[in-house]
C-alpha cells in the first residue's frame, strides 16, 4: 500500500465531519461549486501510478438495460441516474488489464440527498434478484455488501456472461464477460457513485471496497483542506 493511500485511509478512519453543523446552515454543502469537489475524486495515485492511470470514458453501470428488466427497478433506476449527470467524475483505468474505476460526485441540499439515498435503498430492493436468461447468456444483479462507509453505503453487483457461466461467486469467475460493481456513499449533502468494472475474468473483487474507503476518506480530506 502506498503512503498515499495509507494517509487517506488514516483520513477516513479519523471520523473527520464533511460540512458545519445545524447551527450555522443546514444545507451549506449544498452550496458547494463543482471545483470545490473536484479535488475529491480519485486520482492514478491513490491506487497506485504503477498500476493505475486516467481514461477519457465512463462507465454507468445503472443504464445497462438488465436494470429495466422490472418495472419497480427501472423506476428506482431512473430516480438515482442523475448522479451521471454530474460535472464532477473521474475514470481511471488499470493499465495491465481490462479494468477500471468511474466516480461521479455530487452535492445538493438535504431533501435532494435523501431523495437520492433512497432511489439506492429502492435499487437494492427492487433489482438485487434478477437473473436474465438466454439460449446464449445470462445476467445477474445482486447486492453487494460494501460494509459501513460515510453516513450511508449501497451496493449492487452486475454480472453478465455465458449461458453457464457460474457468475453468483466471484472467486470463479467462470465464464464471466463483463463485471461492474455499483456503490452509492452519501457523507452529509455529498453523494458518491463509484462504480467498479472488469471484462472477460479481468477483475478483482476487493477493488471494489478499496476504491470506495479511499473515495470516501479522499472526500473528507478535501473538506478539511487536506
Amino acid at each position: 500500500m502506498t503512503t498515499k493511500r495509507s494517509l487517506l485511509l488514516a483520513a477516513l478512519l479519523s471520523g473527520s465531519v464533511l460540512v458545519p453543523g445545524p447551527a450555522a446552515a443546514q444545507d451549506v454543502s449544498a452550496q458547494r461549486p463543482p471545483n470545490s469537489l473536484k479535488a475529491a475524486l480519485l486520482a492514478p495515485s491513490d491506487l497506485g501510478e504503477e498500476e493505475f492511470a486516467r481514461r477519457g470514458y465512463r462507465t454507468r453501470g445503472l443504464l445497462n438495460p438488465a436494470f429495466t428488466h422490472t418495472k419497480s427497478c427501472a423506476a428506482a433506476v431512473k430516480s438515482i441516474a442523475p448522479v451521471y449527470r454530474t460535472k464532477v467524475s473521474a475514470g481511471l483505468k488499470h493499465k495491465d488489464r481490462w479494468e477500471g474505476i468511474s466516480e461521479y460526485i455530487v452535492s445538493g441540499t438535504s431533501r435532494e440527498l435523501s431523495a437520492l439515498e433512497r432511489a439506492a435503498k429502492d435499487v437494492i430492493r427492487h433489482c438485487s434478484k434478477t437473473t436474465i436468461k438466454t439460449s446464449a447468456s445470462r445476467e445477474i444483479i445482486r447486492t453487494l455488501s460494501i460494509g459501513r462507509l460515510g453516513d450511508g453505503a449501497y451496493g449492487v453487483r452486475f454480472r453478465s456472461g455465458l449461458v453457464n457461466s457460474k457468475l453468483e461467486s466471484d472467486a470463479t469467475m467462470s465464464g464471466m464477460m463483463v463485471a461492474i460493481d455499483i456503490v452509492i456513499i452519501r457523507v452529509r449533502n455529498v453523494m458518491i457513485a463509484l462504480e467498479h468494472d472488469g471484462n472477460v475474468d479481468q477483475f478483482d473483487p476487493e477493488l471494489t471496497r478499496t476504491a470506495a474507503r479511499l473515495a470516501v476518506a479522499r472526500l473528507r480530506e478535501t473538506a478539511q483542506g487536506g
